[in-house]
């Protein structure tokens, strides 16, 4: 910028009332604003950065706020005690100002890049006389040509190793020309380099090679084709075989990788597609890059900032930290909604030495398109989402080791727990967690035996001692942790049920719900970690995940007993006809259920129906007499 930025800093009045919270009014404080160009930063009370914004007027951007008109604004002004604006001369230096403020600070309520880090690009290092290409983070300016930039690292490196193979560039990081020419390397030997070490090529020629590089990673196919065609009908006809035959190698591989991109666009030209998905506060951009109507390359990158934001917000936010940092733009860059981005084209167009346009969708063409790339983000953030859940777990489950000092990553988990209703339908559940996701086959539920009244230490003895039993007599593995829900007694019962099965070495631990607090075996007194960490997190999920299952198999029994006890109650019916009805009425639905739902039941006939009907309307009638007279008594 080569103008001085003017900076000021405005704190929000705060309410004597309730010093809390901002006023209402800051018409005051905005008022001072200037009416130019610039930046503003909201801030909280610990003069936190929140948010990051541009505007033309800055005046009139700073009003806008006093009325949100989003949930996110308003969630952010909320926090809102104080803001600072920084004027700068154009609109142009406050869209790059913008983007150097939002990286510094990573402010909590900008959409903004995912990886904080520079983005990769491939440098043709044209200052030298003899160049090479390589990756590298940096741009500087050192007269080097930078084509980028990639937000796939696998991808800038699988373009770099197609240049490699198809152009017969250095690769050795030597300061050429050498003194004295030395033995080249094996690249040379299998053609894949044309030895400059060696000092038998002249500048002039291996800068024709560099250029050609160029017009590979501008895209500019035809052009490339037709260069190459012609040095290779130069060095025939000069009866420079063997340089022929390298350019025709090369040549035959240019056209093997065109011959693999979709035609998508005849005559479209140079156009990016961007599209967006997002999930929460996560977001995917996909980039598809079409040039000459050839769809050459995809690029994606993962958005942070995004839940409650509006889609023009995240594509000015993206558009704004992506293409002011690529060397080689797109005349055309086509987005899922038009957006005014007059300051962002100027500055591109700029830099490009062309217009370029950024367009919304239009022709049935752009539609299409933009279909293809909203498909490609979609599956992406799906792909990325699904990955970090994996790592997720799996850390989760390194903790839990940590944690409980295991001697080895617990990949089998399983969880006991009782559930039952004073005492009656009493049962036991367990679940299975394999590398820490649920693992349905591995669910068990148990009827308590020979236990009576509320007894829940017998209750988990009985149970372990039967899960245990059934995979020593199967010779199956044992897990590689168990958890027992409840505290230090029920725990205590655990482990003498495995120390009598001989398997006292097995890992048990107690989970307590009232503070979420762990027992290890023979210490009264429990530990506690922090349970926002990963491990506990782990460990309450299993914990809960068995205590709804055991509910749900409760809830199952407690309601076949209710229903049984119903059809007992029915007069002059026999046994099968009985049976018939707990099969077709799984639950108390008997009681409320139609004439037609009853002579629906195989066996049972439009009298009998009628019978059974009358029997339950009687006993309701009795039951709602009964409750107002004891209503009438009160």
């Amino acid at each position: 910028m080569n103008r001085k930025l003017r900076i000021s800093e405005e704190k929000v009045p705060a309410d004597p009332a309730n010093p809390d919270h901002p006023v209402n009014d800051l018409q005051s404080a905005i008022s001072r604003a200037p009416t130019g160009p610039g930046c503003y930063l909201w801030k909280n009370e610990n003069d936190d950065v929140l948010y990051v914004g541009k505007a033309v007027n800055l005046r009139s951007r700073l009003r806008n706020y006093l009325n949100p008109a989003d949930i996110k604004t308003s969630v952010m002004m909320s926090h809102a005690r104080s803001f600072e604006w920084i004027s700068t001369g154009t609109g142009k230096e406050a869209l790059i100002l913008e983007a150097t403020l939002v990286k510094k600070h990573n402010p909590r309520f900008n959409v903004r890049l995912k990886d904080d880090k520079r983005y990769p690009y491939l440098c043709v290092s044209v200052s030298e006389p003899y160049p090479r290409i390589f990756i590298t983070r940096d741009t500087g300016g050192d007269g080097n040509r930078y084509f980028g930039p990639y937000t796939d690292v696998r991808a800038v490196r699988n373009t770099l190793s197609l240049i490699l193979k198809i152009f017969p560039v250095r690769r050795v990081p030597l300061k050429l020309p050498l003194k004295k020419p030395q033995r080249p390397c094996m690249n040379f030997f299998i053609k894949r380099c044309l030895g400059p070490c060696q000092g038998n090529i002249p500048v002039e020629e291996y800068a024709k090679l560099i250029n050609e590089i160029m017009l590979f990673l501008e895209n500019r196919g035809e052009i490339l084709e037709s260069q190459v065609a012609k040095r290779i009908q130069e060095y025939s006809e000069n009866m420079q075989y063997e340089k022929a035959a390298i350019y025709r190698d090369m040549l035959a591989n240019i056209r093997q990788t065109a011959e693999r991109q979709s035609v998508v666009s005849p005559g479209a030209g140079d156009l990016d597609t961007v599209a967006f998905a997002g999930e929460k506060d996560d977001g995917q951009i996909v980039i598809m890059e079409i040039r000459g109507g050839r769809l050459t390359g995809r690029k994606s990158t993962a958005l942070v900032g995004v839940e409650n934001a509006p889609l023009e917000e995240i594509l000015d936010s993206f558009v704004r930290d992506y293409y002011t940092q690529s060397d080689i733009l797109p005349a055309r860059i086509l987005l899922p909604k038009k957006i005014a981005l007059k300051e962002v084209t100027d500055y591109l167009s700029e830099r490009a030495g062309f217009r370029v346009k950024i367009l919304g969708p239009g022709s049935a063409e752009h539609k299409m398109l933009l279909h293809l790339a909203q498909k490609n983000a979609e599956l992406l953030l799906k792909e990325r989402l699904l990955a970090a859940k994996f790592h997720d777990r799996k850390e989760a489950v390194r903790q839990v080791q940590e944690m409980l000092k295991l001697p080895e990553i617990p990949d089998i988990i399983e969880c006991y727990d009782i559930s039952h209703l004073q005492g009656s339908q009493t049962v036991a559940s367990g679940v299975m967690f394999v590398d820490g996701q649920p693992y349905r086959s591995g669910y068990r539920r148990y009827t308590m035996r020979n236990v009576e009244g509320i007894n829940d230490p017998a209750m988990i003895r009985q149970a372990v001692a039967r899960r245990l039993q059934k995979l020593i007599n199967e010779n199956a593995a044992l897990p590689d942790l168990m958890v027992i829900d409840g505290g230090f007694t029920q725990l205590t019962a655990a482990c003498e049920a495995a120390a009598s099965l001989g398997a006292g070495d097995l890992p048990i631990i107690g989970l307590a719900k009232k503070r979420e607090e762990i027992y290890l075996p023979g210490s009264p007194s429990p530990v506690v970690f922090d349970p926002q960490s990963p491990g506990m997190k782990l460990l309450r999920h299993i914990r809960d995940e068995a205590h709804r299952f055991g509910v749900r198999h409760h809830r199952s029994r407690r309601n076949a007993a209710s229903l049984k006890h119903a059809v007992e109650e029915i007069p002059d019916i026999g046994q099968a006809r009985k049976k018939a009805l707990l099969r077709h009425f799984t639950d108390k639905k008997i009681e409320r259920a139609t004439l037609k739902e009853l002579r629906d039941v195989p066996g049972i006939g439009p009298s009998l129906a009628q019978k059974i009907l009358d029997h339950y309307n009687s006993r309701r009638q009795k039951s709602q007499t009964a409750a107002g007279l004891d209503s009438e008594s009160h």
